[in-house]
């Protein structure tokens, strides 16, 4: 399990890009690994992270908190220490419960040209619109 204790030193200099996930600081990459990036997602001040879908696969640590995560309509509960592998061209979204904050590795590197935003249901990635419009309104 990933152990950041105090994730807020690790972006403490670091400028913050303001997403549909939150702000996402992303960092230097700890080992010399060029097929990877990483960053942390800090989800506590949004209600969802928007539906999405992109090429890289994403793994999420979750550093504090809680939520819900659906990954090609699948539901699971995530909370501190939990780890989350995102297939590449799977629809995600989050929707944070408290505090919730990730680190978040992409492989290859993430490419904000390959961020493709839901907006309606569309099966060929997994993503169901009356089920988002349902968890929010559960989750509110």
């Amino acid at each position: 399990m990933l152990n950041i204790k105090n994730w807020q030193q690790l972006v403490e200099d670091v400028t913050p890009k303001q997403t549909g996930c939150g702000p996402v600081y992303e960092l230097p990459n700890p080992i010399e690994r060029p097929n990877e990036n990483f960053a942390i997602a800090d989800m506590r001040t949004i209600h969802f992270a928007e539906p999405h879908y992109h090429v890289e696969t994403e793994i999420y640590f979750v550093l504090q908190g809680n939520g819900l995560i659906v990954i090609g309509g699948k539901e699971q509960e995530i909370s501190k220490g939990t780890v989350v592998t995102i297939p590449s061209n799977i629809a995600h979204f989050t929707i944070p419960k408290e505090n919730l904050v990730l680190a978040v590795i992409n492989t290859p590197p993430f490419k904000q040209e390959n961020y493709i935003v839901l907006q309606a249901s569309n099966k060929k990635v997994g993503f169901d619109k009356d089920q988002l419009d349902m968890l929010l309104k559960h989750n509110n």
